[in-house]
């Protein structure tokens, strides 16, 4: 199930390029800041913070924040967000407050910060063009699209849901949604995945929301 919620959050995610983020001694981001601007988890209602991340490296911020297809090589994501002038990250992953953290499903609430206002927008369509992509290499039992996305400028959303008839080898469905916004230099995303019917779109735009007012006014 791990493995599988993995896939589902494609859609979801932050990243950064094989070697070398940058780090604050140019007076960029830090992570410990961007953590202050992350959703509390009683904001997102029946979980709980399983684990918090600080990234000051791009390849950190690949392989902790951003879950690929598995078509798509880390080093892609990596050279797109070095390439938009990656600076800091930081994330969290939470888990539901009932039942068992490995089997429930899990959501995802992140911010990483870039090098301008045009370059948080690259790596927001580069994200949202990985949600869209199927997940599997091979055969999957769920089918990516869009999600409308209301409240937000400039936001954009996907949903991943279970194929009515997958074929008889694809591996086990399961359920998806996320959103990614930016605001200046920062991209943030809110995800949540898990098996069918154990998440719910408004959980995820909801809590996005929310993000969004929380943030909207820094610079």
């Amino acid at each position: 199930m791990r493995r599988v919620v993995a896939c589902a959050l494609v859609l979801f995610a932050t990243a950064g390029a094989a070697g070398c983020g940058d780090d604050d001694d140019d007076g960029g981001a830090s992570a410990a800041d961007l953590k202050k601007q992350l959703l509390p988890a009683s904001q997102i209602p029946g979980y709980k913070v399983q684990r918090t991340l600080e990234w000051d490296d791009s390849v950190d911020a690949v392989v902790e924040g951003l879950f690929l297809p598995e078509e798509t090589p880390p080093s892609r994501a990596v050279d797109v967000y070095e390439e938009a002038g990656f600076e800091a990250g930081a994330g969290e992953r939470l888990v539901v407050k009932k039942g068992s953290p490995f089997e429930g499903p899990q959501a995802t609430v992140e911010v990483v910060a870039f090098g301008s206002d045009e370059d948080a927008r690259d790596a927001l369509d580069f994200v949202h063009g990985e949600d869209l992509k199927q997940p599997c290499f091979a055969v999957c039992s769920v089918n990516p699209s869009e999600m409308a996305v209301d409240g937000i400028p400039g936001a954009k959303g996907a949903k991943l849901l279970p194929l009515k008839k997958p074929p008889p080898n694809a591996p086990p469905p399961f359920e998806a949604y996320g959103v990614e916004f930016t605001i200046g230099p920062r991209l943030y995303v809110v995800s949540a995945g898990g098996g069918p019917n154990q998440v719910k779109a408004d959980l995820v735009l909801d809590a996005a929301r929310q993000l969004y007012a929380r943030n909207k006014g820094s610079s």
